[in-house]
């Protein structure tokens, strides 16, 4: 049985979806009396790389230190900010609350048939923020759990969490049309039959991807995760590649697709299967991956970013600490 009332810790923030959080901000300065923390853009995945989509100006309440104010404008048509001002209108998005477990925190609600908007608490592997968002129908709005860290101070916001957070309450809102997806694609400029055999190497896979623990393990790969190695299988289907990770009864799949081009070759993922709350963090990341796998076949890895290596590590960091697939 769910122990309730569940025990909450102090209030932490609320969050305004506006269509002008200049405009609102100024507004709560002015005449409401809040206080300038910081401005934060975000790029929840709807922005080409470098751009941003969210916009956020976080403002300390009156009299406060420790406790804030996040107004959000969504930058772009498409961002899940704007979608969802159309949807529901402007107004309270979230309340959130601290807590000094989370876990703990979730499997009470969990017992109790609460539902939240992501099976995974989201976690910055290098701050160790954690958050979670409740459901809306429960409350009315979306209730936040977060157990913030050291490195995360009263106030202080991740970006890679504000955008797998955003991402969550994607099942409430319309559909978005199929030509909207855009599948990570690469072209590089080698012959196929040598891309094919690279990435049929599951001993490769650490070099253009954040998998960067594999061995060989009684006749098969294994990767070298945190809380037990998972099981590796890469095999070549003709047209695509498959990469096959099994633990236990449970089973995740990625397939590449692979074609001939005038210059070489072109590699492609295909992520309609995947849940659309996930999927633009995905599409963010192979991307990438397909990015060093290009610059690593053609010989320029030097064309990859510093700030893309490290987020190819941060990545790497992700996968290491998963309970699960």
């Amino acid at each position: 049985m769910a122990a309730f009332p569940l025990q909450l810790g102090t209030f932490d923030h609320y969050t305004l979806i506006v269509e002008d959080a200049a405009t609102v901000a100024a507004f709560h300065e002015k005449v409401l009396g809040f206080k300038p923390a910081r401005v934060q853009l975000v790029n929840a995945g709807t922005a080409p790389r470098g751009g941003h989509d969210m916009l956020n100006h976080v403002l300390w309440l009156p009299g406060s230190t420790e406790r804030v104010v996040v107004i959000t404008e969504g930058l772009t048509d498409d961002s899940i900010f704007s979608r969802y001002l159309r949807e529901f209108g402007a107004g309270v998005h979230h309340v959130a609350f601290s807590v000094d477990d989370i876990e703990s925190a979730l499997q009470c609600l969990r017992d109790g048939g609460i539902e939240t908007t992501s099976q995974e608490i989201l976690r910055d592997p290098i701050t160790g923020l954690r958050q979670i968002f409740v459901s809306r129908e429960h409350c009315g709005y979306f209730m936040e759990l977060i157990e913030r860290s050291e490195q995360t101070s009263a106030g202080v916001f991740v970006e890679d969490n504000m955008a797998a957070l955003a991402n969550t309450m994607q099942r409430y809102l319309p559909p978005e049309p199929a030509t909207s997806r855009d599948d990570p694609q690469v072209r590089i400029a080698v012959p196929l039959s040598r891309v094919k055999a690279y990435l049929l190497d599951p001993t490769e896979l650490p070099h253009w991807t954040g998998h960067r623990m594999i061995r060989a393990h009684k006749g098969g790969f294994v990767e070298a995760r945190m809380h037990g190695d998972v099981s590796v299988e890469v095999t070549d289907h003709g047209d695509h590649i498959r990469y096959t990770w099994r633990l236990g009864s449970a089973e995740k799949t990625i397939r590449l697709q692979v074609a001939p081009t005038a210059e070489g070759s072109v590699v492609s993922v295909d992520l309609a299967h995947v849940p659309s709350d996930q999927r633009v963090g995905l599409q963010q990341i192979i991307g990438l991956e397909l990015r060093v796998l290009a610059a690593t076949l053609e010989e320029q890895r030097s064309r990859i970013s510093e700030s893309d290596w490290q987020r190819l590590t941060v990545y790497h960091l992700e996968i290491h600490q998963r309970t699960g697939l």
